[in-house]
């Protein structure tokens, strides 16, 4: 895999070049409010836009949950990528060349051996694409287009999908290739040919089907999958695995979906090509489909990136609701917590409903949804009368709570359960703890209270997992006066330091400091590696915040007003420090000092001046 090692003027370049709302807009609605933009926020639920995105600053942020950050900070985080991978994916949509940048791993020869074979992989695969695109214009009036006119699909969606047809030939293909100079070895490496064993004979794959074709998340083609239009079996057949076709990663249709995923907040989840292409012409856009395998940790994970309200809409018949129950542990083992779309009976499938229903009953059919996890609770569980079928149930959806990373939805699953299998609580809680502490496992921790713990990895006075309330604390008030009139900052430089505790204000601070108040220094400056996002998120809700004053004297003041609230605070935590001490003390010499402490202090807070 290529590496590389961007120096901070390329890092400060792209950022210049970025249109953050052109970027945000992909996978969020934005409608223009004064001078910023905002929307739903595509990391957290919320039904109240508090997503905002600064134009004229290149930045984002949200007041729901304090995410922020500059357009790397933002793609780096929806996407789920590293930050190299970042970079050099903004490069390519800002036309910036990355190849001065590769670190020299290997041979030159090496490298250049696995850049070319991707090449040639890629050219082979664009090759059949348009060549199955011809097919299907030309034979439009034959078999391919009657099946298409019987399935709604007219030639116009045809274009849209890039649906093409293969004919039913052994070389059709193949003879392309060789017009086209394309090696037939690289299209057997692209899974387009294939050769037989022993041999040196070499065939089609791909032989009288609808093509659809794959593309990766950019909208790239990448692979195929051919729907036989005979008797031929499979019915469906896609592309084996290659450099740059992996099914686990990929779902088909997403690269149309993500748009009106980012706008619904939502998506639905089918099993295959037509019923997602059904459902698409229908005007319900934001839906994926599986590659007719089973669904994978990475499908699942590319799902999350867009959101987390998903409804899995599987075929209405024992094998449906087996591969819905079969995505559930995945689904739960990243914190999503999916419905499903109960089918009328008469409905067999995604693409059947699509096809059979008008526009409003579509829409009723579609809200027709539940938790998926109390379906599978009433499905499965709900017919066992032995006690041991019940206690074998029970520790199989145990399993599956114990992956949850989100403790309150462990304890609200823990509750459902009890309730649908009629337990008490307790025997339900009871064998959680005990399966708990026997995988021994470090995400969990030990210890008898379920309900209403707070989860240990984020601090209790931590902003980021308590959420913003909009409202500035003093120490961020202070730190986004000093960012618009940077001369107070070696005036209040020594009490600020003193007084605030937050060790992201205090990092923000120092870096402010060596900056001396330039913003694109100090954005370029906290960004670092990009591993780190929290002074990003920080300093994006400080630029959000309205203009604390207009000039020197009043951000003087404010400045002097927000610090004496950081004392008293401070002064009132001490009094109660004090009266912890005071309740436990016996020793009566040390309780004497301890109220000579506190009556001290008691007096310094009273002549603070009132707020």
């Amino acid at each position: 895999m290529t590496s590389y090692s961007f120096p901070p003027e390329f890092i400060a370049d792209l950022r210049s070049r970025v249109d953050i709302v052109g970027l945000v807009s992909d996978y969020v609605a934005l409608t223009k409010s004064g001078a910023n933009y905002k929307g739903l926020c595509p990391f957290h639920g919320e039904k109240t836009p508090s997503f905002t995105v600064h134009e004229g600053k290149g930045i984002f942020h949200c007041f729901g949950c304090g995410v922020g950050g500059d357009a790397i900070g933002f793609l780096k985080r929806i996407e789920n990528l590293s930050y190299p991978e970042t970079l050099v994916r903004l490069a390519t949509r800002t036309g910036i060349d990355v190849s001065p940048y590769e670190r020299r791993q290997g041979s030159l020869a090496a490298q250049e051996k696995a850049r070319s074979e991707r090449e040639n992989l890629s050219r082979a695969v664009a090759c059949a694409q348009e060549f199955f695109a011809r097919q299907l214009r030309d034979n439009i009036k034959g078999q391919v287009g009657s099946y298409l006119e019987k399935r709604g699909i007219n030639p116009a969606a045809a274009r849209k999908f890039g649906l093409g047809f293969a004919p039913d030939a052994w070389s059709a293909l193949k003879d392309e290739f060789r017009h086209q100079r394309i090696d037939e070895s690289i299209a057997v490496a692209a899974g387009l040919l294939v050769q037989k064993e022993g041999t040196n004979r070499r065939y089609d794959r791909f032989r009288d089907r609808l093509m659809f074709p794959i593309r990766d998340v950019s909208g790239t083609v990448v692979g195929f999958g051919g729907r036989s239009l005979g008797d031929g079996e499979p019915k469906y057949l896609n592309s084996p695995e290659s450099l740059i076709f992996n099914k686990r990663r990929l779902l088909y249709d997403l690269h149309h979906a993500r748009p009106a995923i980012g706008k619904t907040g939502s998506a639905f989840l089918v099993e295959g090509y037509m019923d997602a292409l059904s459902l698409y012409l229908r005007g319900v856009d934001n839906v994926v489909a599986t590659l007719g395998t089973a669904l994978s940790e990475e499908n699942v994970a590319a799902v999350k990136r867009y959101t987390r309200k998903v409804a899995v809409f599987f075929d209405n018949d024992n094998a449906g609701r087996a591969a819905a129950f079969r995505s559930l542990p995945l689904f739960m083992a990243v914190g999503v917590m999916p419905d499903i779309v109960l089918l009328p009976d008469d409905i067999k499938d995604p693409d059947q409903l699509a096809s059979g229903l008008d526009n409003a009953g579509l829409s009723q059919a579609l809200a027709r949804q539940m938790p998926l996890f109390d379906f599978f609770l009433s499905e499965k569980g709900g017919r066992l009368n032995a006690y041991s079928d019940r206690l074998q149930f029970l520790r199989e959806v145990i399993e599956m709570i114990i992956r949850l990373p989100d403790e309150p939805l462990r304890g609200m699953a823990l509750r459902a359960t009890a309730e649908s299998l009629h337990l008490a609580e307790e025997i339900v809680l009871d064998e959680y703890r005990r399966m708990r502490q026997s995988r021994q496992n470090p995400a969990f921790r030990s210890g008898n209270q379920i309900r209403n713990k707070v989860d240990s990895s984020q601090p209790q006075g931590d902003s980021r997992a308590a959420g913003y309330s909009g409202t500035a604390r003093p120490d961020e008030m202070i730190l986004a006066t000093f960012m618009l009139f940077p001369a107070l900052l070696e005036e209040f430089a020594g009490n600020f330091l003193e007084l605030v505790e937050n060790s992201d204000c205090q990092r923000l601070f120092q870096e402010l400091k060596s900056c001396a108040g330039d913003d694109r220094d100090l954005l370029l400056q906290i960004s670092g590696n990009g591993e780190d996002d929290s002074l990003s998120s920080l300093y994006a809700r400080l630029v959000h915040l309205p203009a604390p004053a207009e000039d020197l004297a009043t951000a003087s003041k404010v400045i002097a007003d927000c610090m004496m609230s950081l004392r008293r605070r401070k002064g009132s935590a001490a009094a109660r420090d004090l009266d912890r001490e005071l309740t436990v003390c016996s020793d009566e010499e040390k309780m004497f000092e301890l109220l000579r402490r506190k009556m001290e202090l008691k007096k310094r807070l009273m002549a603070e001046p009132s707020l």
